[in-house]
């Protein structure tokens, strides 16, 4: 398949700045906005991880959680509670799983709220921004390097074009190191050789420990920019719409989901999000069986507290993988297999 230039239409929304991961474009929104701001606060979803609330710790933000629904939608009622009392300096919303629409909860802040910025996070609909974008948003991140598989890459669309000195220059060691790792998980995903897992898996979550840790902000590499260079972006979201709504209707009243995720279909969504007991022993199963089901994600005690929502989902949730790697056949023995395990 012939790339057809995806990420570059991405200027036709706003100025563009490409980074190695989305940790540290959040990381460079942040440090942007503050400005001379002592301790400027940011509105999160109670249901995120870790990499994103570290960007804007580490650059001296407070943060404050809101409730979602069950659907992962913004509890409206709670989120213009904050805004009025905590007046924060930016909120950050999220289109989860490609379902969760943000465009109430972005409406009531300009409404409520306008001098609050919005920031969203478009990690899980990378492939369908056309049918996301709300000019409302004063700056849209996407994480980009495990979407699609490449060595690194994330992007800050913004209205205007951000300060940069804090972009470090140079490439470093870990990209290199990537590359060669996902050329070893590709040849292990091939043969299912456990020999072959084990040479590049602690490499890899050495990687990710190392942006976990991140200390500054780099640019996309060299290699990254000519990897998303070779994406048909057309192809990944017809593939992805069409393996979830496939594994949807298979499992659909069989095993517990996210609510709404039948919303995602007319989009290019991430993954599908199941719900189940016993997560940990359900997804040792799965991976017995070949099929790799990640916890998305763990959430801070506080987010817990205030959202029982979040702390369901982050206690049951498992991500079933319907990307571009997966052909109709492949969707068939996923729910196969997912279905021997839990009925």
């Amino acid at each position: 398949m012939l790339p057809d230039g995806y990420f570059e239409t991405f200027q036709k929304y706003g100025h563009c700045t490409w980074l190695r991961s989305g940790r540290e474009a959040l990381h460079l929104v942040a440090l942007n906005i503050k400005g001379n701001k002592q301790e400027p606060t940011v509105l999160m979803p109670a249901y995120c991880c870790h990499s994103m609330v570290d960007p804007f710790e580490k650059a001296g933000w407070k943060v404050v959680y809101y409730r979602l629904n069950e659907d992962l939608t913004a509890d409206l009622d709670y989120l213009t509670h904050l805004l009025v009392t905590v007046r924060p300096t930016a909120t950050l919303t999220m289109n989860f799983y490609g379902s969760a629409s943000t465009l109430d909860a972005v409406s009531s802040i300009k409404c409520g709220y306008p001098e609050c910025l919005c920031i969203e996070d478009f990690s899980h609909c990378t492939f369908s921004l056309a049918g996301i974008h709300n000019p409302q948003v004063d700056y849209y991140v996407t994480s980009i390097r495990k979407s699609i598989g490449v060595c690194d890459g994330a992007v800050i669309i913004s209205h205007k074009a951000l300060d940069e000195k804090w972009v470090e220059v140079g490439e470093t060691e870990f990209v290199s190191a990537r590359r060669d790792c996902q050329k070893l998980k590709a040849q292990y995903t091939y043969s299912q050789r456990a020999d072959k897992k084990n040479i590049f898996f602690p490499e890899l979550r050495r990687q990710e420990g190392e942006l976990d840790n991140f200390s500054g902000v780099h640019r996309i590499s060299k290699t990254g920019e000519a990897m998303l260079k070779t994406v048909n972006g057309e192809m990944i979201r017809y593939a992805r719409q069409n393996n979830m709504k496939h594994l949807w209707e298979l499992l659909n009243g069989k095993v517990g989901m996210v609510t709404g995720l039948e919303k995602s279909f007319v989009g290019a969504p991430f993954s599908l999000p199941i719900l189940v007991d016993n997560r940990d022993d359900v997804q040792k199963k799965l991976a017995q069986k070949g099929v790799y089901a990640p916890v998305l994600w763990p959430v801070a005690d506080e987010a817990r507290a205030i959202c029982p929502v979040s702390a369901k989902i982050a206690d049951m949730m498992l991500s079933l993988p319907i990307d571009q790697r997966y052909n109709y056949d492949d969707i068939e023995d996923i729910a196969s297999i997912v279905l021997d395990i839990l009925q």
